[in-house]
């Protein structure tokens, strides 16, 4: 007879992995409700840069999709594998697990802003306006929002 605790702690761990998730942005429970200098929430103020407001005139600039899906896919996919490997394999904790994950996302968002040109660039009359040709950085309190957090399996939202 085998001895199956081994395989039964790697089931639990999945199981767990699979109903907990991390999530990435600007989060209304870490401080998206703040209200930014045009008197709307940050997290509203984060979703007009990320899919932009065409009848406002605001181009889509997305800091988070482009990231996660297009620029750091490939980087993500092997932090996720090196992640699970760790959760069945070493026995790291799921929440520890997401929490590294939602730590490396959301500075990976952060340095979409601050290190890369997020087309489409600037207005000539916004430039001088800011005084700067950095998309998406005024005063900082956006770069600031973006956070993350761990939603462990069995929580509520």
């Amino acid at each position: 007879m085998s001895d199956t605790k081994k395989w039964d702690a790697i089931r639990k761990a999945v199981a767990k992995a699979g109903a907990s998730h991390v999530r990435v942005g600007v989060l209304q429970s870490k401080g998206g409700s703040a209200t930014a200098e045009s008197g709307i929430s940050m997290v509203e103020l984060a979703a007009i840069h990320e899919f932009g407001a065409p009848g406002a005139g605001i181009p889509e600039r997305s800091f988070i999709r482009s990231t996660l899906r297009v620029r750091k896919a490939a980087e993500l996919a092997r932090v996720q594998t090196k992640l699970a490997t760790a959760i069945i394999e070493k026995n790291m904790p799921v929440k520890k697990a997401l929490g590294i994950l939602g730590s490396w996302a959301a500075t990976e968002c952060k340095n979409t802003i601050t290190q890369t040109a997020i087309p489409p660039p600037l207005k000539a009359a916004t430039i001088a306006r800011k005084g700067s040709d950095r998309a998406l950085v005024d005063t900082g309190r956006l770069l600031g929002a973006i956070s993350y957090e761990v939603v462990e399996g069995g929580e509520e939202e």
